[in-house]
C-alpha cells in the first residue's frame, strides 16, 4: 500500500472535506435526501446544527367513524382539537381538497419548522366496533395570499381493525411511509385523518409522528 495514502497523511498533511471553507461556522456536513429510489444520490450539504436531530409532533383524537375520510374541528368550535368531526368528501384523498382556512385552523395541525422527513408514525387506537379503521397523516404546502383550495397528500395510510372495546388498545406503527421520501418543507402543515370501513363506530386515536431535519 502506497504511504501517501489520504488515510496514512499525518493531519497537517490532510485537506478538509468539500465546502469546507464555504460553511458558516456551527455546520455539520451531511448528505441531502436526493431523488433516487435506492436513496444514494443525494449531495453533500453543510447544515446548522441547530437543525440537526429528532422533532415529535402529538395528535390525538375523537370521533363517530364515517366511510368518507374526517380531520380535527377549526379551533373555533369548542371541541376543537380533539374532535374529528369535518368530512373530507371522500375515502381518497388525492380526490379531496380543503380551503386553506379550514387546513390552517385544523385543531390538530402542526406546522414544520424546518425541512425535514418522516420517519415513524407510532401510536393506539381504540373502537366500539370491529372494522377497519384507516389513520392518515396528510400534509399541504400553502402558499402566502392564496385562497385556492389545498390538496392534502398522504405521507402514510395505516390500517387496524377496531377491537369492539373502548378499553381494548390497537396498536399501530409505521417507519416506511406511502411517500418515498416522506419529506416535509419548512412551513408545510401536517394533520391526521381518519375513516373507518363501516360506520358508526365511536374511535379515539392518539398517535406521536417523529422527523429528522436533514
Amino acid at each position: 500500500m502506497a504511504s501517501n495514502e489520504h488515510k496514512n497523511l499525518n493531519d497537517i498533511n490532510r485537506h478538509n472535506p468539500k465546502g469546507f471553507e464555504a460553511a458558516t461556522n456551527n455546520t455539520v456536513l451531511g448528505k441531502n435526501i436526493g431523488t433516487s429510489a435506492t436513496g444514494t444520490d443525494g449531495s453533500l450539504v453543510w447544515q446548522g446544527k441547530a437543525l440537526m436531530g429528532i422533532t415529535t409532533y402529538k395528535m390525538q383524537g375523537y370521533l363517530t367513524g364515517a366511510t368518507n375520510y374526517t380531520y380535527g374541528e377549526d379551533i373555533a368550535d369548542t371541541k376543537s382539537p380533539f374532535e374529528m368531526a369535518l368530512d373530507y368528501g371522500t375515502a381518497t384523498i388525492s380526490a379531496g381538497s380543503i380551503t386553506p382556512s379550514d387546513v390552517f385552523r385544523c385543531g390538530q395541525g402542526q406546522i414544520i419548522p424546518e425541512a425535514a422527513t418522516v420517519s415513524s408514525i407510532s401510536g393506539w387506537v381504540t373502537s366500539n366496533g370491529g372494522y377497519v379503521v384507516t389513520v392518515a397523516l396528510c400534509k399541504v404546502t400553502p402558499a402566502a395570499g392564496v385562497t385556492t383550495a389545498l390538496v392534502p397528500v398522504a405521507i402514510d395510510e395505516i390500517a387496524v381493525t377496531g377491537a369492539s372495546n373502548n378499553n381494548k388498545l390497537v396498536r399501530f406503527s409505521d417507519t416506511t411511509m406511502t411517500l418515498d421520501p416522506a419529506s416535509v418543507a419548512a412551513g408545510d402543515i401536517i394533520f391526521p385523518m381518519i375513516k373507518e370501513a363501516t360506520a358508526g363506530s365511536t374511535i379515539y386515536m392518539n398517535l406521536t409522528v417523529t422527523t429528522t431535519a436533514f
